[in-house]
């Protein structure tokens, strides 16, 4: 009967052992999982377009539905479009109701968590962005390149991050610091012109 107890108290330490190590580490694993992520140019531009060609990648996939990408995070994720914050409460992106589509000119403003419930979520890592990387919106059939111009922390009553806009632009933004909605964590894009559209642009002038 003592040998018994001696094991199962052995076995119960080694347990609250992994447990508390566990309990110490997951706060680091998302970072990890980052460090570790697949950077090859076709996982992180998965489909064909302007920004396939410009980390060079050669795939020749389509996107299924509304999507965002953004090489740097190695972040595929879908587009949700609806009334409610509840449709990305299993991951994905949101279009907020108000704000303009992607192929309209104006401010497009797409949500995420960055941790919700006990799960890491879309935009969690969005901290890392930096002015001058890339990001693409694929809305309905159409590829748009954006590149960043603009990162900051703002409070939550800053509603001007999702006001109308006379310039096309897209804004991300998610809550921070991590497990709080203390502040927004705000990413600025702008549309890359391409040079035909430049040309043309210039001739309209």
């Amino acid at each position: 009967m003592t040998i018994n107890l001696r094991k199962f108290n052995n076995i119960l330490t080694i347990f609250v052992v992994f447990l508390g190590l566990y309990i110490i580490l997951s706060p680091f694993l998302p970072a990890l999982s980052f460090l570790l992520r697949d950077k090859s140019p076709n996982s992180t531009a998965p489909y064909a377009g302007a920004l396939a060609e410009s980390v060079g990648s050669t795939s020749t996939s389509q996107p299924a539905g509304n999507r965002i990408v953004i090489p740097d995070l190695s972040l595929d994720e879908e587009i949700f479009e609806g009334n409610s914050i509840a449709l990305i409460e299993n991951g994905g992106t949101w279009l907020r109701p108000n704000s303009a589509t992607p192929t309209e000119n104006g401010n497009t403003v797409i949500v995420g968590h960055r941790f919700y419930g006990n799960s890491t979520s879309t935009f969690y890592n969005l901290d890392k962005l930096k002015v001058g990387q890339k990001i693409a919106v694929y809305w309905y059939g159409e590829e748009i390149v954006y590149e960043i111009t603009e990162t900051k922390v703002v409070d939550p009553s800053a509603v001007e991050i999702e006001a109308p806009t006379n310039d096309k632009r897209l804004t991300l933004y998610t809550c921070t610091p991590i497990w709080t909605a203390k502040n927004r964590l705000v990413v600025i894009a702008k549309p890359v012109v391409s040079g035909d559209e430049e040309r043309r642009s210039e001739i309209e002038r």
